[in-house]
């Protein structure tokens, strides 16, 4: 073919293939300081009935504080409670015997909880996410595999049915239910079903039996401190210690 022909047919095939050209893009940041500008009256007075009837919920007293209780690791005041009620709630509502609870320390959304009044948004604010609680059937050696976890990442918010000690990122000496653990038992955690469907690295739970109850997490928490204060008894924290550190057993 002569080279004319084909220099041809290249600039017909080029001049016909489609080109995309990305369009100039600018942008500007523009700052709002707080006090600059007004509230609008017509949205106020649209959102203020909404409002209204979302503060009476919310700001609803249905318990009392007796401590304020501080987020920490290994151990703290606030996860220690967090990881009681949930148990305790499970098990009462769901008529179980669960071994133990754990919460991923990411999960517990506030530094402290002040003593005094506990409403409605006091749980929202501890617990905003629609997290719900999975029941998991387990050997004891994949019991291991989570305290380890849990070890390495210093501590969670665990029961106070359990006990062990973190030593070089391993939970050792481990007991449930004051009873050492039984690498072929089965034990019945209540995890949030974050960690349970494999959230913070704990993929290998997809081994054993899961069981959704659809109960909200920050619902039962609510249930736990409604359910003490109609029995008379005031909230605090259990401060039995659940994750020793190697050295200050």
């Amino acid at each position: 073919m002569p080279i004319k022909a084909i220099l041809f047919f290249l600039l017909l095939f080029t001049g016909c293939a489609k080109k995309t050209y990305l369009a100039d893009v600018t942008s500007r940041n523009y700052r709002i300081e707080k006090g600059s500008y007004t509230n609008d009256e017509e949205i106020s007075d649209i959102i203020a009935p909404y409002k209204e009837k979302l503060d009476k919920v919310m700001n609803e007293v249905i318990g009392y504080n007796v401590q304020e209780m501080t987020k920490g690791k290994p151990n703290s005041p606030l996860t220690n409670w967090f990881a009681d009620a949930m148990l305790e709630e499970v098990n009462v509502q769901k008529g179980l015997n669960a071994d133990f609870a754990i919460q991923n320390y990411g999960g517990v959304r506030v530094n402290s909880m002040a003593k005094g009044d506990i409403t409605i948004r006091t749980i929202y604010e501890l617990m905003p996410f629609d997290n719900t609680v999975y029941i998991l059937t387990m050997k004891g050696e994949l019991v291991q595999k989570l305290f380890d976890k849990i070890a390495n990442s210093e501590g969670w918010p665990i029961s106070k049915s359990v006990q062990f000690t973190m030593e070089f990122g391993k939970a050792v000496n481990i007991k449930i239910n004051g009873k050492p653990l039984d690498p072929n038992a089965e034990y019945k955690a209540v995890l949030p079903d974050y960690v349970a469907n494999g959230g913070d690295n704990t993929s290998f739970l997809n081994e054993c039996q899961k069981f959704p109850t659809q109960l909200l997490v920050r619902d039962l928490l609510i249930n736990y401190v409604k359910r003490k204060t109609s029995m008379g008894q005031e909230i605090s924290a259990d401060l039995t210690p659940r994750i020793l550190e190697a050295g200050n057993e």
